[in-house]
């Protein structure tokens, strides 16, 4: 098929890729950096596979990991929404910080030293900014401004320098793609997920005016004029469209092999997306991804962070807390049943926490220094870094004490392989919580 003629059969809509699956694959490489384009990738994949969450909005971590022998001053500070002291569980690794009662699911992880704790984490000159912040913890540099302005992120340029080029489903994202896996080179899809975890709009469209001739549209799809064409970006759409086609192949068939004896929890948006994590990450034979990224929102709590009168509230942190650790401990049981918990780690984080003291409406307003979370079969669980101070504060907010990139650069040197200096531009600690 000539170019000319491809691209009219595109056009037509006959070939029309749907726009969940076939934009992120283009998106892959519509942003780049200078270190990425001149560092060749090294392929250094080792098996490993891991899963991002993200809490958006700013979780409040004192309210997660409770200051057990700061006690009083933090029921001083938080007279309205403080965890009362014989409600907080018992943290491995500690005797001074306590586990909110609303991670009561994963605790048994939690206690089976599965969970690392990293405290006070953040970077030099907190940016109270949910865009900001977010960039800054999305790119992996601290300056806002580069931030924002550089479009591409650290999973991204690890992804370009060190993982498969080859493969369309190298990182996968759960719903939008953000800047944490953009980079130019790196291969990304985002596939969205129903509520029974099952993929949704991750396919080639045809025209529905013909049902019967689906196989014939896309069989001539897939032809192609391998000769290198004059026109700007045509090699490109072939290339992604092909990959979106044969990925989205690969996505349906682990998804309808899948089987477990997991049952994950029902009207759990987080844990659906999860489940099809877990259908990606278990297929047989391997997808060969290596990073998968799911977010969920709502912990931009300035007013009902706690509701009394309504304990079952949805918009508050408990019981988002609540609904995120039962979907992470039935994540993690689907993977034990497929003998892969040995093979996954699962990243959580949060772009800030809240300041030190509520406000009048029951809630907190955005801080600083929060916790990060790492839970796996080989993470070496309990608490790394010191307690976060309540009476050494900067105007209210906690002081970060961990550079948010020392998490970033144990999880590259330790999990998923290569150097961490090139992608974070710069040496950084390694902490230690990887076995």
């Amino acid at each position: 098929m000539s170019k000319l003629t491809r691209r009219q059969f595109i056009k037509s809509g006959a070939g029309a890729v749907g726009a969940g699956m076939m934009l992120p694959v283009l998106n892959r490489t519509a942003a780049g950096t200078t270190i990425v384009n001149q560092l060749a990738d090294d392929a250094v994949g080792n098996g490993n596979v891991l899963v991002i969450v993200e809490l958006a909005g700013g979780n409040d971590g004192l309210n997660t990991i409770v200051p057990l022998q700061q006690y009083d001053i933090y029921a001083s500070f938080r007279t309205r929404i403080a965890i009362p002291k014989d409600q907080v569980r018992p943290l491995y690794g500690s005797t001074t910080m306590g586990l909110a009662p609303s991670l009561d699911a994963i605790k048994p992880l939690v206690d089976a030293g599965k969970m690392a704790v990293i405290q006070a984490v953040h970077y030099p000159v907190p940016n109270l900014s949910h865009f900001s912040s977010r960039d800054i913890y999305y790119s992996g540099d601290p300056n806002p401004n580069i931030a924002t302005a550089n479009r591409n992120g650290w999973i991204g340029r690890h992804s370009a320098l060190f993982g498969n080029k080859d493969n369309a489903l190298d990182t996968v994202s759960i719903g939008a793609i953000n800047i944490t896996l953009y980079a130019s080179g790196a291969k990304v899809v985002g596939i969205s997920s129903d509520n029974n975890g099952n993929p949704t709009g991750y396919q080639f469209n045809t025209d529905n005016s013909s049902p019967g001739d689906r196989n014939n549209q896309i069989l001539a799809a897939r032809v192609m004029d391998t000769t290198a064409s004059a026109l700007p970006y045509v090699d490109l759409m072939e290339a992604a469209a092909i990959d979106a086609m044969n990925s989205a192949d690969l996505v349906a068939q682990a998804n309808s092999s899948y089987t477990s004896p997991v049952t994950y929890p029902s009207g759990n948006s987080f844990a659906a997306g999860l489940k099809l994590i877990a259908k990606l990450a278990t297929a047989s034979p391997t997808l060969g991804t290596r990073v998968f990224y799911i977010s969920t929102g709502g912990y931009d709590t300035h007013a009902n962070q706690v509701n009394p009168s309504n304990p079952n509230d949805a918009s508050t942190q408990p019981v988002l807390l609540s609904r995120v650790a039962a979907g992470l401990k039935a994540f993690y049981d689907d993977l034990v049943a497929h003998n892969m918990s040995h093979k996954v780690i699962i990243l959580i984080w949060s772009e800030f926490g809240r300041r030190v003291a509520d406000n009048a409406s029951n809630g907190t307003d955005h801080g600083t220094a929060n916790n990060i979370f790492v839970i796996g079969d080989r993470v070496k669980g309990g608490v790394y870094g010191a307690d976060p101070s309540l009476t050494d504060l900067d105007r209210g907010n906690l002081k970060w004490k961990i550079d948010f990139r020392d998490v970033y650069a144990t999880i590259i040197r330790d999990w998923l392989g290569g150097d961490p200096v090139p992608v974070l531009n710069g040496n950084f600690n390694n902490l230690g919580f990887i076995a």
